[in-house]
């Protein structure tokens, strides 16, 4: 189970989903909620913009004025953000006796992936939102977290998760990755009203790959949840990530799970294409573990 699940703040309106999601991946559960809010570093901001040539005609100490009357806003606007949700959810502000729920907040200053890895390892299950200064940026930042925690990252809807539980959509796939996100997820894919194991064909392979340990999987998954059944996507013209987000979609998915895969090792992996698409499109919660 997720007994301690931990997600970032950082004063931004997206913040509402990944609380949300937070919440709804505590299963109702009396689990911990660790909040992280990491202030942007003012000296570095300057060195940084500095050396970007970016200070035009405002001068060093306007500049860094500004830093810093942006950097005291978003973490006032993430402190009010955590007050309520703490509120609205009902759990103590501090580690809980047995039996009851709590959420913390804790703020530091540096560089928020570094702590959120610190952090995260630390934690469960961390949960982060999908909006965050441009795709290219929250890309970097997912690619960053999940590289560097070891352990499972659930990537937030676009908009918000109505059921997580409702049906869980497994992109299978013969391989240590796919494995391991698959046993991430249990606690999940255990509660789950439907849970289907999707395997996608390959262009010019008219057999279906993978089939025989998704009905392995099916057979495991079925001794902790009844309701577990294999579908295979053939090849169509379109990519594999593509023909995944149809079939998801089409069964009405409220959680994704897969494997991560990228190139490069460790802190430099960089997502691959089919990672890359599907967290670009997928318009539900996305649980992987690299």
């Amino acid at each position: 189970m997720f007994q301690h699940i931990l997600l970032p703040a950082t004063g931004e309106p997206a913040d509402a989903v990944v609380y949300a999601t937070a919440l709804a991946a505590g299963l109702g559960l009396p689990v911990h909620f660790g909040v992280l809010h990491v202030r942007q570093d003012l000296v570095t901001a300057a060195i940084d913009m500095a050396g970007l040539g970016v200070y035009g005609g405002y001068g060093a100490g306007r500049m860094i004025d500004t830093i810093e009357q942006e950097t005291v806003a978003a973490e006032d606007a993430a402190r009010a953000a955590f007050a309520a949700f703490r509120s609205e959810s009902g759990l103590a502000n501090a580690m809980p006796m047995a039996g009851q729920g709590s959420a913390t907040l804790t703020v530091e200053t540096g560089v928020e992936e570094d702590a959120l890895v610190a952090h995260g390892r630390t934690a469960d299950l961390v949960v982060i939102g999908r909006a965050h200064g441009g795709e290219e940026v929250s890309l970097g930042r997912m690619q960053a977290v999940l590289a560097g925690i070891g352990r499972p990252l659930l990537v937030a809807a676009p908009h918000g998760p109505a059921a997580l539980l409702d049906t869980v959509v497994i992109a299978w796939k013969d391989s240590a990755e796919a494995a391991r996100a698959v046993s991430a997820a249990m606690p999940f894919i255990a509660r789950a009203g439907r849970v289907l194991v999707v395997t996608i064909g390959e262009a010019g392979d008219p057999g279906e790959p993978g089939a025989a340990s998704a009905a392995r999987l099916v057979e495991t998954l079925t001794r902790h949840n009844s309701a577990v059944s294999a579908w295979h996507v053939p090849a169509g013209d379109g990519e594999g990530a593509e023909a995944l987000l149809a079939a998801a979609s089409e069964a009405r998915a409220t959680l994704l799970v897969m494997g991560a895969y990228g190139h490069g090792e460790l802190r430099e992996m960089v997502f691959g294409g089919f990672t890359r698409s599907v967290l670009g499109g997928a318009p539900m919660p996305v649980l992987m573990m690299h």
